[in-house]
């Protein structure tokens, strides 16, 4: 019997008792007391929570009106879960590790015949961002920095946060958390100074919730944000080519304006701070990628000057 099969059998096996002992499922599964405790562990991690008795005669119980209803999927589900896994790896996500649990959980809750159609489909399956020589290998790409999910996860308690840099301390509040360029990127407003700003995650080296008493109201937030947003200063049409690039790396915060009834025509209207260089520059990398189907119908000298220089600097490296 393969652990999966084993796991799944003695899952019933124990939602059938009301009290069962390790001895009981090393007899029962004919395994040693190291295998059953993993298997233990293993159905825990898989949502059925189990409560120990301590003692020569201890055992365990499930807990009662604690367990969690069975999910099952279908084949086609399961290949859908699977190959959304494999068209994120490499790409620096949060909960990595998370992620790659839940890919092992997948795979073991699938029967024999499944399971080697999810294998199959890893080797046959190459995305962008995987290596073509072996479409298992995880590159160091695909690590994101590590204060992001500890940037995520003190959002989902408070968005007004105090973020310690090498500079000194920024109160913001987070509108967005995007990836440009690789980079991580904290799209915030500025609590102190009432004004927008960008923060590398990787520059941060502390992130904790502004205390209770400190903390503003959200509709003032959201009404000064409202009050102090910027008029696009940069406008691209883009044609159907462009607009397929668009989509393999849109822009991060704005989303396109279709012109026509059939996405073949499109416009975006954004907002680029020419006093942030960094920004300039990567926003000219990006509009290049774009290709000659991007035409800029309006921008800042800031950002023409770099798309030139970008470009002139191609063009002098050819043969």
């Amino acid at each position: 019997m393969t652990k999966t099969a084993r796991i799944n059998t003695m899952m019933r096996y124990i939602n059938n008792r009301q009290y069962f002992t390790i001895h009981e499922l090393m007899t029962q599964f004919q395994v040693s007391r190291s295998t059953v405790i993993r298997d233990l562990n293993s159905i825990q991690e898989l949502g059925m929570p189990l409560t120990a008795s301590v003692g020569r005669d201890g055992g365990y119980a499930v807990m009662q009106n604690q367990l969690l209803p069975a999910v099952q999927f279908n084949s086609e589900e399961l290949k859908a879960l699977f190959v959304s896994f494999l068209a994120t790896l490499n790409t620096q996500l949060p909960y990595l590790q998370n992620r790659n649990t839940l890919t092992e959980k997948l795979v073991a809750i699938a029967s024999q015949t499944q399971q080697d159609d999810l294998l199959t489909l890893q080797e046959l399956l190459v995305f962008s961002h995987t290596n073509p020589a072996n479409t298992r290998l995880t590159e160091l790409t695909d690590f994101a920095p590590a204060m992001l999910k500890t940037l995520l996860n003190t959002c989902l308690t408070s968005r007004q946060l105090q973020l310690t840099l090498a500079a000194g301390t920024q109160t913001v509040w987070v509108r967005h958390v995007f990836n440009r360029q690789d980079n991580w990127v904290v799209d915030a407003w500025d609590l102190s100074n009432q004004q927008f700003c960008e923060i590398k995650i990787a520059d941060i080296q502390q992130v904790r919730p502004v205390s209770r008493e400190q903390t503003l109201d959200v509709a003032a937030i959201t009404a000064a944000i409202k009050a102090a947003r910027p008029a696009p200063n940069v406008i691209i049409k883009l044609n159907a080519p462009a607009i397929q690039q668009f989509r393999q790396h849109p822009h991060p915060t704005t989303p396109l304006q279709f012109l026509d009834p059939f996405q073949q025509t499109a416009r975006l209207e954004c907002f680029l701070d020419v006093h942030q260089p960094q920004q300039v520059t990567d926003f000219s990398h990006w509009f290049l990628y774009l290709g000659s189907d991007a035409q800029l119908t309006a921008a800042p000298t800031e950002l023409t000057t770099a798309i030139r220089q970008e470009a002139r600097g191609i063009i002098d490296q050819l043969p």
